[in-house]
């Protein structure tokens, strides 16, 4: 087997450890689990109508695997830090979350090698994130986060595919896969439209470089693939959800349906975003768009008993790093010290794209949102090391570097990742006073 392959293989290997690791521990309902905990029951076990601002995608995909996985329902998830009962298995809940959070490092480094990074980044862009601390957390946990941008990065990814497809059927293949994790991007959550947006514009791009009939033509075949794909996906998943929630339940304060489908799909749209649009209040971990970039504000997700802790806090290397990367990078592009070429292109457009929409939201937002922006601002960096370091040797040295400083940062701050922090480590690990 190519070795290269199977050190993409072992990147999701390790990613798949950090993250299912314990993960039943703790067992007491953590921080918005209080919420999506509710939903997947709903979906799997009670039938009962639910309300959420999001779309239901992600929620029956979870529910489905909790319920294979032997998750029968009957616990309330009635507040943050309520114990779950003994015959519960946590693993079937947090399950999904992580599976799918294993797979983002692996799919940045498919990412990358398609945009033509050396073998030595790529595999530096997958690890940074194998060994982020807020990664790790956010997956391990009932979240929809993970879900979302692996399907952001497939979506991309299967893109890239077809166009580098040598046959009619493997392309329209690509696509259709693309057109399907679009789809299924939106139904997690709407700003899981970046992932459309993205494919869009790099549709637009070639066509604008090659403006023949022909290749409006193929525009237009495509576009119709992956429009269709998308719209089976996401209309799909909303069938899926007045299918299964048949029960009175909380969800009837807001929409009870009329049995006409495609109407309540529409109606449900508009009661999503009011409702989204009008959510005012406030939250002491929630945090300004644009401190983001510097985590200036980390969420406190969970107490226990004996003072132990979780928060979302990232690899403060990978997330200042990153940062400083994606600032350097822009700045170099402008003065013309470095090129603009197809992959910072992409990557850039990725960033603005999936980071715009959350300057105009006048709701309470929280960290965890700019996990998306992040991830595409680290991989603009790695792009553009890739240019500037022009030897093997010097990039193996930055890249053993880099590794050996992240995955240490990533033991120092793995206290407050899987819970055994305690009172102790406040003196060592909360740098800023913000983070608190």
């Amino acid at each position: 087997m190519n070795k290269r392959l199977l050190i993409a293989g072992g990147i999701l290997l390790i990613a798949l450890a950090m993250r299912m690791w314990g993960i039943s521990q703790p067992r007491q309902v953590v921080f918005d689990e209080v919420h999506f905990g509710k939903f997947i029951t709903a979906y799997c076990c009670s039938h009962e109508r639910v309300f959420d601002i999001h779309p239901p995608h992600a929620k029956i995909l979870i529910a489905g695997a909790a319920r294979l996985l032997g998750y029968t329902g009957g616990f309330d998830f009635d507040h943050i830090g309520q114990v779950y009962d003994t015959g519960v298995s946590v693993v079937a809940l947090r399950f999904l979350p992580a599976l799918a959070g294993a797979f983002i490092p692996f799919l940045i480094y498919i990412l990358l090698r398609q945009l033509g990074v050396s073998y030595l980044l790529s595999v530096l862009g997958a690890l940074v994130f194998v060994f982020d601390n807020a990664f790790i957390l956010q997956s391990r946990l009932i979240s929809l986060d993970t879900i979302l941008i692996a399907a952001t990065l497939g979506t991309i990814t299967s893109y890239l595919a077809a166009q580098k497809s040598q046959d009619a059927p493997g392309r329209y293949g690509f696509l259709i896969i693309a057109g399907a994790l679009a789809g299924l991007a939106l139904g997690t959550k709407f700003t899981g439209l970046a992932a459309g947006g993205v494919v869009g514009v790099l549709m637009a791009g070639r066509y604008l470089w090659y403006p023949t009939r022909q290749s409006m033509l193929r525009l237009v075949q495509e576009g119709l693939v992956l429009l269709v794909s998308a719209l089976v996906i996401y209309g799909g998943g909303w069938v899926a959800h007045y299918v299964i929630l048949t029960q009175p339940g909380t969800g009837d304060v807001w929409q009870s349906p009329s049995g006409s489908i495609l109407t309540d799909i529409i109606d449900m749209h508009q009661v999503m975003f009011d409702a989204n649009y009008n959510l005012t209040a406030s939250h002491p971990y929630s945090s300004a768009w644009w401190s983001w970039p510097i985590m200036q504000r980390p969420v406190f997700y969970w107490q226990a008993s004996g003072n132990h802790f979780l928060y979302f806090l990232g690899n403060p290397l990978v997330w200042w790093g990153g940062t400083i990367l994606f600032v350097t990078t822009l700045f170099s592009i402008v003065s013309r010290r470095s090129r603009m070429n197809k992959a910072l292109a992409i990557l850039i457009t990725g960033y603005v794209i999936s980071f715009l929409p959350f300057i105009g939201v006048p709701r309470a937002l929280f960290l965890y949102h700019y996990m998306t922006p992040l991830l595409f601002s680290v991989l603009v960096g790695i792009v553009w090391l890739d240019q500037v370091l022009q030897r093997d040797g010097t990039k193996r040295k930055v890249v053993i570097g880099t590794s050996v400083a992240v995955i240490g940062l990533f033991v120092l701050f793995s206290p407050l990742t899987y819970g055994f922090a305690t009172d102790a480590w406040y003196t060592y690990l909360f740098w800023l006073p913000s983070w608190r």
